[in-house]
């Protein structure tokens, strides 16, 4: 038996939140309606499509959170600048070919490790605040969101976009476009989930400073009552 009522304020906040993060799924997959309708055949979902474009976005988008985080938030910034690090160099993959073709081939390589080196730098240098950080971070929901995230785009997309699966699939008719629309179709639902793990991870932010402040004045209260 419950010894309490549920709390109403955080149900009406998880409704909230299921309503908008399910209309971004939705309009994601519109999106993905759309495109495939208005590209070329042998184009759909290319190096140029609008599905690309909203990857890269979906990454920045991410980025930003996390190096605002790590700018701000003192309490939580080894953690910041390495998921900062990782979205980032993440983004910078998806310039490849602009990098390659308008810098120089392997562009994006160096950009991507440099930001990675500099991240790890920096966790290095707050080793034991990091640690402290994730064992706290493992227990949020953005950590369940953004584990989902990566292991959709970075590891099932990949291994889900082989050719030699889909040769299988299609018995001797492979297409091309076939495989790109369902593997960029997929990789983007992963860009979603890790959008939104990065809105969570502000709200965790958020609810660290809450009770970190609620403890303050707790201990303030005690002292005044001592007095």
């Amino acid at each position: 038996m419950y010894s309490s009522l549920p709390d109403k304020g955080n149900f009406k906040k998880n409704i909230i939140k299921f309503l908008v993060y399910g209309s971004v799924v939705y309009l994601t997959s519109e999106l993905l309606r759309y495109s495939a309708m208005d590209e070329m055949l042998g184009r759909k979902f290319s190096e140029d499509s609008a599905v690309e474009y909203l990857q890269s976005l979906a990454l920045l988008f991410c980025s930003i959170i996390y190096i605002w985080t790590y700018r701000n938030i003192e309490s939580v910034k080894p953690l910041s600048i390495g998921l900062f690090g990782f979205h980032f160099a993440s983004f910078i993959r998806e310039q490849d070919a602009f990098l390659d073709e308008y810098l120089f081939d392997g562009a994006w390589q160096t950009f991507a490790f440099g930001v990675l080196i500099f991240a790890i730098a920096k966790i290095a240098l707050n080793w034991k605040l990091f640690l402290t950080n994730v064992s706290t971070f493992t227990h949020s929901t953005a950590y369940g969101i953004l584990l989902s995230g990566i292991l959709t785009t970075y590891i099932f997309a990949r291994l889900y976009g082989r050719k030699i699966f889909w040769a299988v699939v299609m018995e001797g008719q492979y297409m091309r476009d076939v495989k790109n629309v369902s593997e960029e179709s997929l990789e983007l639902y992963g860009y979603v989930l890790l959008m939104i793990a990065s809105f969570e991870y502000l709200l965790f932010i958020r609810s660290l400073s809450g009770n970190h402040l609620s403890g303050l004045n707790h201990n303030k209260n005690l002292e005044n009552i001592s007095n």
